[in-house]
């Protein structure tokens, strides 16, 4: 039942009840039977929907508490994925710059060999001016 109809269907039936007790043509000790007859089984129907209301309120429960679960779940396996790719793009960048380093290296170590080669060559230059 949706959330207004089992109070409304209650409701209902207790003024239907009270209605047709005081309306009927019957001695008072007859009206009386029949309102504590109307008031038990307004109350036995009032308690069906307690129950029932209770039992679509256990399901909800149950549904939230699995949805919370899963998205937490999700989320830790989001965390894993996110921190598994993070450690595979550093070792590949680490594994970029050390080749990067080793041809910077390289190149250096040409420019400096150059470098000394121009310094030997402008001394003997310069010797030979004396």
């Amino acid at each position: 039942m949706a959330k207004g109809r089992g109070a409304g269907f209650v409701l209902g039936a207790i003024v239907g009840a009270v209605a047709g007790i005081l309306l009927a043509p019957k001695s008072g000790k007859e009206t009386r039977e029949d309102i504590k007859q109307g008031a038990k089984e307004a109350k036995d129907k009032a308690e069906v929907v307690v129950e029932d209301i209770k039992g679509k309120g256990e399901v909800v429960k149950t549904e939230g508490k699995k949805a919370a679960i899963e998205v937490k779940d999700q989320g830790v396996k989001s965390a894993i994925e996110v921190k598994e790719q993070g450690a595979k793009s550093a070792k590949v960048v680490g594994k970029e710059v050390k080749k990067t380093a080793n041809v910077a290296k390289k190149e250096a170590t040409k420019t400096v060999k150059t470098a000394k080669k121009s310094t030997i060559k402008v001394k003997k230059a310069v010797a030979s001016k004396k």
